[in-house]
């Protein structure tokens, strides 16, 4: 009996220390979750480079929802231009970012984002920023200024999203680096948080999408079917190139979680239905007539322009993104310790038909945009593979512990040395307006494309070439 009681005793002091471990990790991991955030926060606010291109007006979009309960901009005062014919729709002019739709005045990209900010539009508005003067014209300064904060925001919690996801397999020095790395070495940096791009709060959301199937596959979280149709529904509400993902997450879900299937669907079913609805009531179509824009094939064949997105000096993703070669390498060297197999066939999945995709798009190059813009939506999917690239050298170098030290001291330096290059580039593209003038000087991209393969004048080495 005394035996018993003292195994017990010592059982029970071991569970309560377990339990304080836990938690104390817990509180370690939140408060360097929220440093994350801060510190990238901090980065992306002073980052002097905003790009107002494309989500023009997207913010006063947001304010007519907020307080004329309208999608059409028609109750400002915005200066009615003579019909242009574009490609996939009429523009008010030369304000191609607005579509004439019968009497109305619409935005023409995607919603989505439009609405998804119409809360911090209005705390923005409460604290006397707003898109549009007291008169009703349009206020360029405020919408830029809203903008340029809530992608700050967004980009540094996907961030922070980036850390906890990294936590469920990689110590934390590990994952503070790859966090931080792929917040400041990639598109999040030089492209996502520099205005609301559509991209911007689709990769937000994916953010969750990811960390719930990585949670899911490792067993310390049940996957939630109505939440990621919700996540994945307005990721396509804001791009539809999100569909790729939204196709792939749906197989997986049939072929490893089929019991979630029905639920899952009929979330999605029940958000694209409403979407659908949304399209008919304004546009008397299914989708609007930006979901119709990837339908378009580019003259360019589809071969030269992958090789451009993966390689062209000033919109290759490797030559923007160079840490990535270093992510190959741990995915090919050490295959055969890889974690989260079935997610890491995802990504590659869904990484391959996005690029095969904006390469048969017309243009595939961007327009005025800093290096590979159309490769954002999936930097979350090349984070999910670096967390299983590095964690699979984890594994392969405590089954090899005689494994030369001079060898892995030099792959880790290789590693670092690319990921800095990578911060570095990316850093041109949010500081320097020479990187983002580059676009128009000394010729407009658009009017002369092959600009994009120049090696002697780089967009990223545009500050110093005079």
């Amino acid at each position: 009996m005394i035996a018993s009681a003292s195994e017990l005793s010592s059982r029970l002091r071991s569970d309560i220390n377990a339990l304080v471990r836990a938690v104390r990790r817990s509180r370690l991991d939140v408060a360097l979750g929220a440093g994350v955030f801060l510190f990238v926060l901090t980065i992306f606010l002073i980052s002097r480079v905003h790009q107002l291109a494309d989500s023009n007006y997207s913010m006063l979009l947001s304010e007519s929802l907020l307080y004329h309960r309208s999608f059409t901009l028609d109750r400002y005062s915005i200066p009615r231009l003579h019909p242009t014919q574009q490609l996939f729709h009429v523009s008010n002019g030369s304000i191609y970012q607005l579509e004439l739709v019968d009497t109305h005045i619409y935005y023409f990209w995607p919603p989505g984002t439009s609405v998804l900010s119409v809360p911090f539009v209005a705390l923005m508005n409460a604290s006397g920023v707003s898109a549009a003067t007291a008169n009703g014209n349009y206020s360029p300064d405020g919408e830029i200024l809203i903008q340029a904060r809530l992608a700050a925001l967004l980009m540094a919690a996907l961030a922070s999203l980036f850390y906890f996801t990294s936590r469920l397999l990689l110590p934390p020095g590990w994952s503070l680096l790859l966090s931080l790395g792929t917040a400041l070495g990639t598109q999040i940096w030089s492209t996502a948080s520099r205005a609301l791009w559509s991209d911007t709060w689709g990769v937000f959301l994916l953010g969750f999408v990811v960390l719930s199937l990585v949670a899911q596959e490792l067993g310390a979280y049940r996957l939630r079917p109505a939440l990621l149709a919700t996540l994945l529904a307005w990721s396509y509400f804001v791009r539809p190139t999100f569909a790729l993902p939204i196709v792939a997450i749906t197989i997986y879900i049939v072929m490893y979680h089929r019991r979630l299937f029905i639920p899952y669907a009929a979330v999605g079913a029940a958000w694209f239905t409403g979407f659908g609805v949304y399209s008919w009531y304004h546009f008397s179509q299914v989708l609007p007539n930006y979901y119709f824009v990837y339908e378009h094939f580019g003259s360019t064949p589809v071969w030269l322009a992958l090789f451009g997105n993966l390689l062209s000096p000033s919109r290759g993703l490797f030559v923007f993104v160079p840490v990535l070669f270093f992510v190959g390498y741990l995915l090919f060297r050490y295959r055969a310790a890889l974690p989260l197999r079935r997610l890491v066939v995802l990504s590659l999945v869904i990484i391959s038909a996005h690029l095969i995709v904006v390469s048969s798009h017309s243009p595939w190059y961007g327009g005025h945009c800093y290096g590979p813009r159309y490769s954002t939506g999936i930097v979350p999917w090349f984070y999910l593979l670096a967390v299983a690239g590095l964690q699979a050298r984890r594994i392969a170098n405590d089954q090899a512990p005689r494994r030369r030290f001079s060898g892995r001291q030099l792959e880790a330096s290789v590693g670092v040395l690319l990921l800095l290059l990578s911060m570095t580039i990316n850093a041109l593209g949010a500081t320097s307006h020479a990187t983002w003038l580059w676009n128009s000087r000394p010729v407009n991209v658009d009017q002369n494309p092959d600009r994009v393969w120049d090696w002697r004048h780089p967009q990223f080495l545009a500050t110093w070439d005079h």
